[in-house]
């Protein structure tokens, strides 16, 4: 199974991209922070970005991790961020990183593809930060995917069926 990234800072298009993708039939994995976050928010946890770095990145990362290792069997997999994203994450936050990432983290994807922000940025209720701390996300993770051996592929901001293709064009 070839693994494949799609990530970025928050508000990339990555999501609008992947539900692209698996309409045209290819398996996604959905982001798991979100999941969490989501999970956590309901169940008033204190397990969160914003209240608890290490703890939050600590369990999107191990729950990551299972996420891929157990994923349907594909030819191809494309995940909406992958475990690195963490590091980036944890660096911005100032906590240490999960040592899971430092375990698995090397060369684990066949391909990361880079989403260059939007010219537009949303809040919703999983997404807390503000513009500049998204840019800083996203060269974080580009530095954070470099440090674990991984190229990356700069995907340009493109309508989305087209910055889909482009994707596909390079897999």
């Amino acid at each position: 199974m070839r693994k494949y990234v799609l990530t970025g800072g928050p508000c990339a298009g990555k999501t609008t991209v992947l539900n692209i993708l698996s309409k045209r039939g290819y398996m996604v994995l959905e982001e798991t922070a979100r999941v969490i976050i989501e999970k956590e928010v309901a169940e008033g946890s204190d397990i969160l970005p914003w209240k608890n770095a290490k703890a939050f990145q600590e369990k999107v990362a191990w729950k990551q991790l299972r996420k891929e290792v157990f994923a349907p069997r594909s030819p191809i997999l494309f995940l909406d961020r992958g475990i690195i994203d963490g590091y980036g994450y944890s660096i911005l936050e100032k906590v240490t990183a999960p040592k899971v990432i430092s375990w698995f983290g090397k060369n684990r994807y066949d391909k990361v593809f880079l989403l260059e922000p939007l010219p537009f940025y949303e809040l919703d209720e999983s997404r807390m930060e503000d513009q500049a701390f998204a840019y800083a996300v996203h060269e974080e993770i580009r530095k954070a995917y470099v440090h674990f051996g991984h190229d990356i592929i700069l995907v340009p901001v493109l309508p989305p069926e087209e910055r889909t293709d482009f994707i596909l064009e390079r897999i």
